[in-house]
């Protein structure tokens, strides 16, 4: 899922003709001043961050000279928000506030078709609302192969109450041009929140929520965004932009990446050994990473590379996996499935010839393969024929393996490679 800032949503909502306020992005407290200084009138100061409840975190704050602009913007930018830093910043006019409205466009899950929501208690959290109080939202399901019609976006309206005929056909020509970006751009969700009626009877976005389906991406080259897997409130790591590229145009078996730990920092706070990882299907991914963290080794990355992959989606996956600084350590494990995993193999050995060229491939962090399933036996001869099996920090398991054997295995290999080495990569 991609998820735009933001201040790209609301370049987004204004392109279909829903009115924004009046704002520029600063990277400084120099350029926050400018801003204000230009537009002459109070501001609020928003941190661009990927993450929900910045409000409640102190990431939004309101100003009224220039000077306490440039105070306040130096704040921002020196915060951490939910462990994402705060290097933009949206300065926007200060609007009066007469009502605040939620307004959005998802898809429901149990009918499998587009959803609009509607609530006049904007501003607040809509799934705690949904949940405590959920007579005050509404909703109404949307025939993806007709659209959504003026009229019926004005009829939906209708549902509110205290809205003035003016106000009923503002609203609705919003919902409407909202659905069509909804649409346009195949999103998971589309928000707005709070949508402000200002006390200039004006509807204007307060907020902008906007998330992109991964797989609909390369429909978009226009937004400019790489494609990557889902990686929650925070942006892609290079390493995931890069592994997103590995199924471009080739959807034999996949290669989904994901960095759990981008800068091993929370390996160091638990007092974790930053290992590397992958295996082959997501349930023996997840067993395994849990008998690893029991013996003290945290995964930096959660990888899956199944499905029947080509050898060079191994090769490339391989190498980004291990570009990973600060690692002391590599797991492979496969299910027991029909992958043909003699192909798994020769990309991981093409991968360590390249990266250990002066040892044939043989590395010098202990790394432990489990093949278990199709061609697992010619996968392990491949190991052995290309003589990294005889590396003394390489050991190769079978079939008869388990995901506890596994890391076992690993623990065994890692401690020898510790006393010999230091825990330093020669």
């Amino acid at each position: 899922m991609a998820r735009f800032y933001e201040y790209q949503g609301k370049e987004l909502l204004n392109k279909m003709g829903i009115p924004i306020p009046k704002g520029r992005l600063a990277t400084s407290p120099k350029e926050a001043r400018e801003i204000a200084e230009e537009f002459k009138r109070p501001v609020v100061l928003k941190a661009q961050v990927l993450s929900g409840g910045r409000g409640k975190a102190g990431g939004i704050k309101y100003a009224t000279t220039p000077e306490e602009v440039e105070k306040v913007a130096r704040e921002l930018l020196d915060m951490k928000i939910r462990r994402m830093p705060v290097k933009k910043i949206l300065a926007e006019e200060r609007l009066l506030i007469q009502k605040e409205f939620y307004l959005g466009a998802t898809t429901d899950p149990s009918s499998r078709r587009p959803i609009l929501i509607l609530s006049q208690n904007g501003g607040i959290d809509i799934e705690e609302m949904a949940r405590t109080s959920p007579a005050k939202i509404i909703k109404q399901q949307v025939n993806i192969l007709r659209g959504l019609r003026e009229y019926e976006a004005r009829d939906f309206v209708r549902k509110t109450k205290g809205l003035s005929g003016d106000q009923i056909i503002a609203l609705g020509s919003i919902l409407k041009n909202l659905y069509d970006l909804y649409r346009k751009y195949d999103c998971k969700l589309v928000e707005i929140n709070p949508l402000i009626l200002t006390r200039e009877g004006r509807f204007i976005a307060g907020d902008a929520r906007i998330d992109i389906d991964d797989d609909a991406i390369f429909r978009h080259p226009e937004l400019g965004l790489a494609s990557t897997e889902e990686t929650g409130e925070r942006p892609p790591t290079k390493i995931e932009i890069a592994a997103g590229k590995i199924d471009e145009g080739d959807y034999r078996g996949t290669a989904h990446i994901v960095q759990l730990d981008p800068e091993g920092s929370y390996a160091k706070e638990k007092g974790k050994v930053p290992i590397a990882f992958d295996c082959v299907g997501t349930g023996t991914s997840l067993t395994t990473m849990d008998e690893l963290v029991e013996l003290g080794y945290f995964p930096m990355n959660f990888a899956d590379t199944s499905g029947n992959p080509t050898a060079s989606k191994l090769y490339r996956a391989t190498k980004i996996i291990l570009s990973q600084p600060g690692i002391k350590g590599y797991l492979f494990v496969s299910c027991v499935s029909s992958q043909q995993l003699d192909n798994t193999a020769r990309g991981i050995i093409k991968a360590l010839k390249e990266l250990y060229p002066r040892t044939c491939g043989k590395p010098n962090i202990p790394m432990v393969f489990t093949f278990r399933g199709g061609w697992d036996e010619e996968a392990i001869s491949l190991f052995e024929d290309h003589g990294i099996s005889q590396s003394p920090w390489v050991k190769i398991l079978g079939r008869d393996a388990t995901e506890k054997d596994s890391a076992q295995a690993f623990d065994f290999l890692y401690q020898e490679w510790k006393k010999a080495t230091g825990g330093i990569k020669n």
